[in-house]
């Protein structure tokens, strides 16, 4: 499933889910808002993902 749209629609999903993008790092929902990558290591809004890379859903 892929969860990119229009520019314009950069709100994030109801259902918070794991994403892997174009560069295969995964991304997971953190408590609150926003997401990072298993390790911690970095982190990000869901709007700063949407507008860089092509996501793809995957299951934990």
């Amino acid at each position: 499933m892929w969860l990119v749209a229009g520019l314009a629609h950069t709100s994030e999903p109801v259902d918070r889910p794991a994403v892997r993008d174009d560069l295969m790092r995964t991304w997971v929902p953190e408590p609150g808002s926003g997401y990072r990558t298993p390790d911690g290591r970095r982190r990000t809004t869901w709007a700063q993902l949407h507008s860089r890379f092509d996501l793809v859903e995957v299951t934990p």
